[in-house]
């Protein structure tokens, strides 16, 4: 069975991403997005951050953070990765304007 272009989620993106921008225009709370570097939450995050580009800059005032989670059990490799990705959201969210920040959360200790 051959899916059509219409019926694709790429045939579908302009509504997919007008549903996202319509969401975050209607509710005043911040968004928190996690990402995890995986396939899923990067797909998830590119499609809010399209979404969200595509709006006038003046409606793009509500803060997005964008969460990595450091689980201390991680391989440097992956924690260089985490570091790396921030980095570029970050930059990247300054230069577009978007009022997103991405941050490294890594647990507390606890010594009991």
């Amino acid at each position: 069975m051959t899916i059509s272009a219409e019926k694709s989620v790429l045939g579908r993106l302009p509504e997919l991403h007008e549903a996202i921008g319509q969401t975050y225009l209607q509710y005043p709370y911040p968004w928190v997005i996690g990402h995890s570097g995986g396939k899923d939450s990067t797909t998830a995050l590119q499609l809010c951050w399209y979404a969200l580009h595509e709006l006038p800059p003046e409606q793009r005032t509500k803060p997005i953070y964008v969460i990595s989670t450091d689980t201390k059990v991680e391989t440097p490799v992956i924690v260089d990765r985490i570091h790396a990705s921030i980095r570029l959201m970050n930059e990247a969210a300054a230069i577009q304007g978007l009022n997103l920040t991405a941050h490294k959360l890594s647990p507390v200790r606890n010594n009991c």
